[in-house]
């Protein structure tokens, strides 16, 4: 897995996405306690990281390098941190997020926005950007320089 965004596409990143739909649209329906919140925030922290990185990659169409690996982790952290703990940021995330559900769902219904509970005990789960971090630079073998995973991609086939 060494291609632009293919980092969406790692077992483990598949494993976050499917935990937080289950979590997000059975379990904490069902259950609705402490459990099910840590849950998502564990998948969620996980998985942000890796989708930045996906998002710049393909953006730039060539893989990030140590500095863009770095910098996903630190506006993960920063913002999860923001939002769990400083009451304008969280607001301002819960009416995002509502607005990008509300257009997901076709401008039906009334624009509301979700719910984050504020809690500083969920800061616990930053240490899992260390398992992304791991994710990310195990599918990120550096091939040598030069190699055609270092180029920037080409809709046009490279001569050989």
């Amino acid at each position: 897995m060494n291609r632009p965004g293919d980092l969406l596409l790692s077992p483990w990143a598949l494993v976050s996405v499917s935990v937080i739909l289950v979590n997000d649209h059975v379990l904490k329906g069902a259950f609705g306690n402490t459990m099910t919140g840590k849950l998502s925030d564990v998948a969620g922290v996980f998985l942000f990281p890796l989708l930045l990185l996906s998002v710049l990659e393909v953006l730039r169409r060539k893989l990030a390098g140590r500095a863009a690996i770095a910098w996903s982790i630190a506006v993960t952290s920063i913002g999860f941190a923001a939002v769990k703990t400083v009451s304008p940021i969280g607001d301002a995330y819960e009416w995002v997020i509502g607005f990008f559900r509300w257009t997901a769902g076709g401008f039906r219904g009334e624009l509301l926005p979700i719910v984050v509970f504020r809690d500083p005990s969920d800061l616990w789960v930053l240490p899992i950007l260390f398992a992304s971090y791991l994710v990310v630079t195990h599918n990120r073998t550096r091939a040598p320089e030069g190699a055609p995973e270092h180029e920037v991609i080409s809709p046009v086939p490279h001569p050989t």
